[in-house]
Formats: C-alpha cells, sequence, structure tokens
C-alpha cells in the first residue's frame, strides 16, 4: 500500500516536473505552504515549477506514514532543501494526499519555507520578490 507514496515522493525529489504533473488528476488542488491553492494540472505545473527553479534539490525522509479511508495518505517527513549555492535546509513537513483512480486530486503541504528563503537571499543579497 505505501508504493505508491514512496513513488510519488521519489518523482519529487528527482525534481521531475513533467512527471509530478502527470500523477495528478485534470482537477486537481495544490496548497503548498501559505501560497494560493494551484488548480488544475497547468497551474500546479506553474507553481510547483517555479518553486523548484529556486532551490538546487530536495530530499524528504520519512519520519511516519498513516493511511485514512484507503484514498487518503498523511506523511510525515523531514525535507532537506538544497539551495542553488549549496547550503542545506532541514524543515519538518506534513503532507496530505488523496487519491482517487491512481492519481492524486489533492496534495496539501504544511511547512514554514521562511528558513529556506532567509538562506536563498542571504546567499543572492538581493530580497526575494514581493508576491
Amino acid at each position: 500500500m505505501t508504493d505508491w507514496v514512496t513513488d510519488y515522493f521519489a518523482v519529487v525529489d528527482a525534481m521531475d516536473l513533467q512527471s509530478f504533473v502527470d500523477n495528478h488528476a485534470e482537477d486537481a488542488v495544490v496548497v503548498f505552504g501559505n501560497n494560493p491553492p494551484a488548480e488544475g494540472k497547468a497551474a500546479i505545473s506553474e507553481a510547483i515549477g517555479g518553486f523548484w527553479s529556486m532551490i538546487g534539490g530536495l530530499r524528504h525522509d520519512r519520519r511516519h506514514l498513516w493511511f485514512v479511508d484507503g484514498g487518503t495518505a498523511v506523511l510525515e517527513a523531514s525535507v532537506h532543501y538544497w539551495t542553488k549555492a549549496g547550503s542545506e535546509v532541514v524543515l519538518p513537513c506534513v503532507s496530505l494526499l488523496d487519491r482517487q483512480d491512481a492519481l492524486v486530486t489533492s496534495l496539501r503541504v504544511h511547512i514554514d519555507l521562511a528558513p529556506l528563503f532567509a538562506e536563498i537571499t542571504t546567499e543572492s543579497g538581493d530580497p526575494l520578490p514581493a508576491r
């Protein structure tokens, strides 16, 4: 039962944007941190692709995984982020995934990215653009 979650986060950690988007239903919704929801594959690709373009890499270290009602998974992880300059920032994270017909319909990522953005800002010497 855990294979789909393992496979899903392997794609995330590889930063394979097309495979990531392909894992979602057409009307999927992704909420990442305190960002507005990305609704649909095009918006998901834009939001996640934009974020991934700012970092050098990432890796999820699973701490706990729970399944609820067969189609929902809750993953607690430590996420290792690398900046483009090579600094590592490790952040606690909880992700909730809903899945139907082998596709993710909802991903909600609960994480505070402020320490990562602070490191990126420090390394660049420039403030991050306002949203």
